[in-house]
């Protein structure tokens, strides 16, 4: 008897009817920049309760045949980005029911790469410490140290700036990578 007025509840939540669109969302891209000219590979999910039927980008449908019906589906496409102007990824999901829903994502389109700043260099032989930060006016995703063929990635945030401490041989090279996959190098002395 104690499970009657939650199997009531249970029941009445599923015969009201779905009139909400699906649920839009984007997984990649993360930063929201992309290097004008590039190919972007842009993946999301769509969710209804009663069952993705479509999900189109700028018209063309981009929901794989398997996936259709399924309550909670994952789509992927390739976008190229214009050499100037802005970039505005236009989704539409439709669901089983008829139930329409837009999601609108603006992409900035980043042409710059990040800056490496060197502050201070400390010289002991033939290795160099060097105190500076890379700055990017969409975001840093990476900073490697390249000594030779090696490359070793340094830990630190993704953010639009951020501090850095290497030591290394003279001569080893720091590459900094931004969100939209623009980079920069800079030779240590």
């Amino acid at each position: 008897m104690r499970w009657l007025p939650l199997l009531v509840f249970l029941l009445a939540s599923c015969a009201r009817p779905d009139t909400a669109p699906p649920e839009l969302g984007l997984v990649e891209p993360g930063g929201g920049g992309l290097a004008p000219g590039r190919n972007l590979l842009v993946e999301g999910y769509a969710f209804d309760p009663s069952g993705v039927a479509s999900v189109r980008a700028g018209g063309q449908e981009v929901l794989p045949p398997e996936e259709k019906g399924k309550k909670l589906v994952r789509f992927r496409f390739r976008l190229r980005a214009p050499a100037s102007g802005q970039v505005e990824v236009r989704l539409e999901a439709e669901d089983l029911l008829g139930n329409r829903g837009e999601k609108r994502v603006p992409l900035v389109l980043d042409a710059s790469p990040p800056r490496i700043v060197v502050e201070r260099v400390e010289e002991e032989g033939a290795r160099v410490r060097v105190y500076g930060w890379v700055e990017d006016n969409v975001g840093v995703d990476r900073v490697t140290l390249q000594v030779g063929g090696r490359f070793t990635p340094l830990s630190l945030p993704k953010e639009a700036r951020v501090p850095f401490f290497v030591e290394a041989p003279r001569g080893a090279l720091l590459v900094a990578v931004d969100a939209a996959g623009n980079r920069s190098s800079r030779r240590l002395p």
